[in-house]
């Protein structure tokens, strides 16, 4: 942070559908507009930016780890920690290191920090003043997480399904993006969530786990999977993901939790095409999540594959991936393992692409041939209309699936 204040601007191209007033928990009503961004990443028309303020704001002080501080506002809490820096006042490195920034909407809750002894995100919550925060790791981790969801009832999605909001990708074409980029669902703890899906033992024989992106929010990903299957002991849990942060250990935790089935999402094999879809900037970012998610299915493959069921998703649409980089990947899952479960799914036009044209279902059976041309036999094509149609902006008000 370089200490200036800024404040979100929409220019002409807004399209006045109410995203950011109706799906955004903003602090513009409570302390003004404090410059979080929240608002940017989940606008359908990419037409809100931050500026610079012109007028100057006013000290706010506050309590941070048992220390007194002060910045100048209006400001979040997160940018107001990371102004402060790791060495405020000389003094060592500040647990304010350890909070996580992952989603950028206020959906994951992955950077909460106790403020007036409550759990609350810090990315998009005012500085205030007089707030006492905490940001140390041990004292966070006694209290239980919370993250915003959506709980889905068939049909269409078949199982009871948790929508986890928040993501650490920022995909153009994002076809759940109503949900993804919002916060003001239910901030729900483990128990809160797994409590509401009313599981019928006797029907219910499977639940679904997937978003935006559930593995932002660790702690609360493991005690929900582990909530569930002590109400359901037999019921299936199933994780989608992107599994871009699905490091070995993380899929352990995961498995001796009670996941028995995960299903990665893998946007590509080239870097420049995994940046272009998943509409990331950084270099070293991108390359890591990349290597991370290939990872994750080589190690599920190799560790787990007579425990969790894993069946790999793959995104395709002529506009993000040539015939040569869907050879790369159909020959790189082959190489895993030629009995991976495939999904290939047609990428429709949806959030800032809303005038892509459809994928044909002559250009998805190429696909498949190429799949099968690489040694896989085990194959499903999801397009057409098996996939609902992404929310229009200006149907946003039609588009809740809270049951």
């Amino acid at each position: 942070m370089s200490g200036k204040r800024f404040i979100a601007v929409r220019n002409e191209t807004c399209l006045k559908c109410n995203f950011c007033h109706q799906y955004i928990d903003c602090a513009l009503s409570r302390a003004g507009c404090i410059g979080c961004g929240d608002c940017i990443k989940g606008c359908p028309q990419g037409a809100i930016h931050l500026e610079p303020r012109r007028e100057p704001g006013s000290k706010i002080h506050f309590i941070l780890d048992e220390k007194p501080c002060a910045v100048m506002g209006p400001i979040s809490v997160r940018n107001a920690l990371l102004e402060l820096g790791p060495t405020r006042n000389n003094d060592p490195p500040s647990s304010n290191e350890n909070i996580q920034i992952l989603c950028d909407t206020g959906g994951c809750w992955s950077c909460g920090v106790l403020i007036d002894d409550r759990i609350a995100p810090s990315c998009i919550t005012p500085l205030e003043e007089g707030m006492q925060i905490v940001t140390d790791p041990v004292a966070i981790h006694r209290v239980e997480p919370r993250r915003i969801v959506t709980l889905m009832r068939p049909a269409p999605h078949y199982h009871p399904s948790i929508f986890t909001h928040g993501c650490n990708y920022h995909c153009d074409l994002c076809h759940n993006w109503n949900l993804t980029f919002s916060n003001t669902g239910h901030a729900l703890n483990p128990g809160e969530t797994t409590a509401r899906l009313n599981l019928n033992l006797e029907e219910d024989h499977w639940v679904g786990i997937s978003g935006g992106e559930p593995t932002l929010n660790r702690k609360w990903l493991l005690e929900t999977v582990r909530a569930i299957r002590q109400a359901a002991p037999d019921i299936r849990i199933q994780l989608d993901t992107n599994a871009s942060l699905l490091l070995p250990e993380y899929i352990d935790e995961l498995v001796k939790s009670g996941i028995t089935d995960i299903s990665p999402d893998l946007k590509a094999t080239r870097l420049e095409t995994f940046m272009k879809v998943c509409g990331l900037n950084s270099e070293k970012r991108a390359q890591r999540y990349l290597e991370t998610s290939w990872q994750a299915v080589r190690y599920l493959n190799a560790t787990y594959s007579n425990q969790v069921f894993m069946a790999v998703s793959v995104p395709c649409h002529p506009r993000t991936h040539s015939m040569a980089e869907l050879e790369e990947t159909a020959q790189t899952i082959a190489s895993i393992n030629p009995g991976i479960p495939v999904t290939l799914i047609e990428y429709q036009p949806a959030f800032r692409l809303r005038d892509w044209p459809f994928v044909s279902p002559k250009a998805m059976e190429q696909v498949r041939k190429i799949f099968e041309a690489a040694g896989l036999h085990k194959i499903i094509i999801q397009g057409g209309q098996d996939i609902p149609r992404a929310v229009d902006p200006m149907n946003l008000a039609l588009s809740s699936e809270n049951f």
